[in-house]
């Protein structure tokens, strides 16, 4: 992976999913945003720069202003020739079933990551990532 997005409120979290990250070497590129809008911002600033954007998305649920579920909603309106191969795995300390049936509906939600993120979680999510087919769960 050439570039990995984490989008969630918490500084701390935010930090070691990063550390996570680059310590299990899977993406060149590790971006971290406090807020969805922020991501939002980031993504439109790599297509406005004719830039790939992120071929991964670990999208926290819980966020105050726009949550993950808004994050999706506006992320689904940018051209699907670009955004098309992104992959979003829902990172959440949720076990709400509704939720995760929720999430399934986006056709770029591939996975749904209970928090805290560890090597085996990161690792897993890379492989479903990298499949081509989409993965449900019910």
């Amino acid at each position: 992976m050439k570039r990995i997005l984490l989008i969630d409120d918490d500084h701390i979290t935010n930090m070691l999913n990063e550390r996570i990250i680059k310590y299990t070497q899977v993406s060149e590129n590790v971006h971290v945003c406090i807020s969805a809008q922020k991501a939002l911002n980031l993504i439109l600033d790599f297509i406005d720069k004719q830039e790939s954007i992120p071929e991964v998305i670990l999208l926290d649920i819980r966020m105050p202003i726009m949550d993950g579920f808004g994050f999706l909603e506006e992320f689904i309106k940018l051209p699907e020739a670009i955004t098309s191969d992104v992959k979003i795995a829902m990172l959440t300390s949720s076990l709400e079933e509704s939720e995760k049936e929720r999430a399934f509906k986006y056709k770029n939600v591939v996975d749904f990551i209970n928090k805290p993120l560890n090597e085996v979680k990161i690792r897993e999510f890379i492989k479903k990532a990298e499949t081509p087919t989409k993965i449900f769960f019910k």
